[in-house]
């Protein structure tokens, strides 16, 4: 597998992680079964795609891109859907999330 198909792999396995993590919300501590059995599925197929992806990447590399891009798209659904209110501190930190998620996509 070529770095670009494993960072898309990545990608991928990130959103399925954001995506899960909605579901996992919407399952009031799975109160709610649906949502919270997609939540494991999309869960279960982003670890899929990690174990993808590190044949080509290393797995720190990968992991951190992965939780990074998780981190991030989590927090902006969240303060899209739910009206999450971010500090400057907080922006600050994400900023600083996405500039290392970039940097090590890059190749460390």
């Amino acid at each position: 597998m070529s770095v670009t198909l494993a960072m898309c792999c990545l990608v991928l396995a990130a959103a399925l992680d954001v995506a899960s993590n909605v579901l996992l919300k919407r399952s009031e501590g799975f109160r709610r079964p649906l949502p919270g059995v997609l939540a494991l599925l999309l869960i279960l197929s982003a670890f899929g795609l990690l174990s993808l992806a590190i044949r080509a990447v290393p797995l720190s590399v990968a992991y951190a891109v992965w939780g990074g891009l998780g981190i991030l798209g989590t927090a902006l659904i969240s303060r899209r859907t739910d009206g999450v209110r971010f500090s400057p501190g907080a922006w600050a930190g994400l900023a600083l999330i996405l500039g290392s998620v970039a940097v090590l996509g890059r190749g460390g």
